[in-house]
């Protein structure tokens, strides 16, 4: 397959690249930037997708296609700048793919717009709530592709909180990893309840390539891509700890964490059922992967 992957040289982009490289797709990986670290196999696509002729770049280097991969997205800045990226930037892309010929749109979705507090388990047909700029620019971005079920076949995978190599943001994951690689004491706010779903990122560009080339049924589709488990800040610190032979310790803060009841029990049920998709990487996998990445840095 000839396939377009947008956000290439990010966290899940990077990890997507790699899986349908070693899939043996054809490739090409589109961003601002150059990504000088491509293989030579691999075209590189310099295009803003943000402005007004974005579509017609693409077009005029890319087709045919069989597929786009859409992991490009802004997380920070004004209203203007997130709708832009997120919403009007996924609109000149799916213009793109439906006149270059592709039959599938996969869209790198978020947890972002779910409503509070969560139903669990947390399921395709959670109530929704776009609070904030970047929630409702990254469901506008999801539901225009929801829209294509034609010729072109929208899919959003909404993935809830990937980790491992690759990971930039310093989060509580990558900043847990980093203390536990420094010896240093881990400080946890509450009693550490609060719980989270962590994803591999290698699982989720495993739930990629599944979704470019599985049968889904008519229409659009929609699945959660999770680990299936919940894991609390408390269980985190400690296998960090444990993982990495680490000489940290856990401390208590004494402050209180306003989510430490919240708990991210998602259901994968429907893209176990029309995907198989199945996680392979553990927690443990994730921590060794990351700390293995930092401590070669």
């Amino acid at each position: 397959m000839r396939i377009l992957v947008t956000g290439a040289g990010g966290h899940v982009g990077g990890a997507v690249l790699q899986r349908l490289y070693a899939e043996g797709h054809s490739l090409i990986a589109l961003g601002r930037n150059p990504l000088p670290s491509l293989s030579p196999e691999i075209e590189m696509l310099q295009v803003d997708i943000t402005s007004p002729d974005a579509a017609e770049h693409v077009l005029q280097k890319a087709p045919p296609l069989d597929g786009v991969v859409h992991c490009a997205a802004c997380q920070t800045g004004d209203a203007e700048a997130l709708m832009k990226t997120n919403y009007f930037g996924t609109k000149q892309l799916l213009e793109a793919a439906r006149k270059a010929g592709a039959s599938r749109f996969i869209y790198l979705g978020s947890m972002s717009y779910l409503r509070r507090p969560l139903e669990l388990p947390v399921t395709e047909v959670h109530p929704l709530d776009m609070a904030g700029p970047y929630a409702a620019s990254k469901y506008l971005g999801e539901w225009i592709v929801l829209q294509e079920e034609k010729e072109l076949k929208g899919i959003s995978l909404r993935i809830s909180s990937p980790v491992g190599a690759g990971l930039k943001y310093r989060r509580i994951f990558r900043f847990f990893v980093e203390k536990a690689l420094r010896n240093e004491d881990i400080l946890l706010h509450g009693q550490g309840g609060r719980r989270q779903d962590y994803v591999d990122v290698r699982d989720v560009a495993e739930a990629v390539q599944l979704a470019l080339t599985k049968d889904t049924g008519r229409g659009a589709a929609l699945f959660n891509i999770a680990s299936g488990r919940a894991l609390s800040n408390l269980a985190l610190a400690e296998r960090c700890i444990a993982v990495l032979n680490s000489g940290s310790e856990i401390r208590f803060s004494g402050e209180e964490d306003p989510d430490e009841n919240m708990a991210w029990q998602i259901s994968i049920d429907r893209a176990e059922a029309q995907l198989n998709y199945v996680p392979r990487f553990s927690i443990d996998d994730s921590i060794l992967a990351l700390a293995g990445e930092l401590e070669q840095a």
